[in-house]
């Protein structure tokens, strides 16, 4: 009986869903979002690369830095332990990853 006392009560209600491409929320004040890296601040220290927990950065042997977001679970370690200043990895609140290609997700900076 309460399934079909809720369902009543939510049928001439305004729908609780948004509208998601439409209309986009506004991201929390401490939310981290999308990674960007500013090479030209980079000591190459790679401390970055040593305390991500995940794995998600990695240096190749030309010194070419990639970030894979797929792998990223948004702790914001990476710009906590980066000695430089301006800090060379920032986060921005973009949100949006929706892409159909896996190199949409890899942010591969020389």
């Amino acid at each position: 009986m309460g399934i079909k006392t809720e369902t009543l009560k939510r049928l001439f209600k305004k729908p609780v869903t948004e509208e998601y491409p439409k209309q986009k929320k506004q991201p929390f004040d401490k939310f981290i979002g999308r990674i960007v890296y500013h090479s030209e601040t980079c000591i190459g220290c790679r401390l970055c690369e040593k305390n991500c927990p995940a794995n998600a950065i990695t240096f190749n042997k030309k010194g070419d830095i990639t970030f894979d977001m797929g792998k990223c679970i948004y702790c914001g370690m990476c710009r906590d332990v980066c000695p430089t200043n301006p800090k060379t990895i920032e986060y921005i609140t973009e949100y949006d990853y929706s892409s159909t290609k896996k190199e949409a997700l890899t942010n591969k900076k020389k």
